[in-house]
């Protein structure tokens, strides 16, 4: 990035802060839209509504060399067709939506001069840059969005170009499903009729209850929309109905089904099997110790040292 380049983001959440500390190590001075106050960066922030933009809004966006959306789907729309109508010319537009089709299209609607990025950065934003994939959907190229990938390569992310739908395809396998996973295990253990800790259980339950852990600790809005506007979310999420009702045959049947599954995947995940080595060696959750009895109507704890 060029020192002195004029920087507005949409959306001071944490993605669009993740976006700021990144930025303004190229010398970038940052401006902040957003719609009510946010703590830390008051005299950066300009305090508009991201669709019906304020006159010093406007003007900001008017000068800015990159523009940063940093919003979620329910306003990322109305605030990109805002926006496009008072970019200038040679300005880079970024967007950081979890799913990249719909945003592909909006480009009809751009300047033909502006360039436009898709961002997904595939981890949470408090979490550092290096060795961590992130998808980037290069909408339409440019020197400036040229130049922002390289500001990302100087952090050691791993950067994963895709397409559109390459991308969503992708994200409906690796993320949508990871997550209607999680979820699905979420609602069961809501509906347990036990108090028995969580905790107790073997190590792979353990693994799927820190992700349960972790998604309940974040936006579920974030989730609702990788669910909901994926254009390939339904299709997975019958994938995995189908895999689940593989597993209801007889005994045989379900020996010879994943007989046949392990076969096909288990080479390829060796360097996964070791890494979960590694993570099972210790507890994952440490338990008091304690005994527990539990029959069909009440558990109770039955011994604590």
């Amino acid at each position: 990035m060029t020192q002195g380049s004029q920087v507005t983001i949409i959306g001071a959440g944490r993605v669009g802060l993740k976006l700021a500390e990144l930025l303004v190590t190229s010398g970038g001075t940052i401006r902040f839209v957003d719609h009510g106050p946010v703590a830390r960066i008051d005299e950066n922030l300009i305090v508009s509504d991201a669709i019906h933009l304020t006159l010093e809004a406007e003007s900001a966006l008017a000068k800015s060399d990159i523009v940063v959306l940093a919003l979620p789907f329910t306003v990322a729309g109305g605030a990109f067709r805002s926006a496009c109508r008072r970019l200038k010319g040679d300005a880079l537009l970024i967007e950081t939506l979890s799913v990249k089709t719909r945003p592909a299209s909006w480009a009809v609607n751009l300047p033909r001069e502006v360039e436009y990025l898709g961002l997904n950065p595939l981890f949470s934003p408090e979490l550092g840059w290096a060795n961590r994939p992130v998808a980037v959907v290069t909408y339409r190229s440019g020197p400036r969005l040229e130049a922002f990938l390289e500001l990302l390569r100087r952090t050691n992310a791993s950067l994963v170009a895709l397409d559109a739908e390459a991308h969503d395809r992708l994200l409906a396998q690796r993320q949508l499903a990871a997550h209607a996973l999680l979820l699905s295990l979420a609602s069961i253990l809501r509906d347990e009729n036990t108090e028995f800790p969580l905790e107790v259980g073997p190590p792979p339950y353990h693994l799927l209850l820190a992700g349960v852990g972790r998604m309940l600790s974040g936006n579920p809005e974030t989730f609702a929309e990788i669910q909901t506007e994926n254009p390939f979310a339904a299709t997975v999420r019958l994938r995995l109905i189908a895999a689940l009702e593989s597993l209801s045959g007889g005994g045989q049947e379900v020996l010879d089904h994943l007989r046949s599954e392990w076969s096909d995947l288990a080479p390829r995940l060796k360097p996964a099997a070791k890494t979960c080595e590694r993570l099972f060696a210790c507890p994952i959750f440490s338990l008091k110790m304690s005994e527990y009895e539990c029959r069909s109507d009440e558990c109770r704890l039955a011994r604590s040292d």
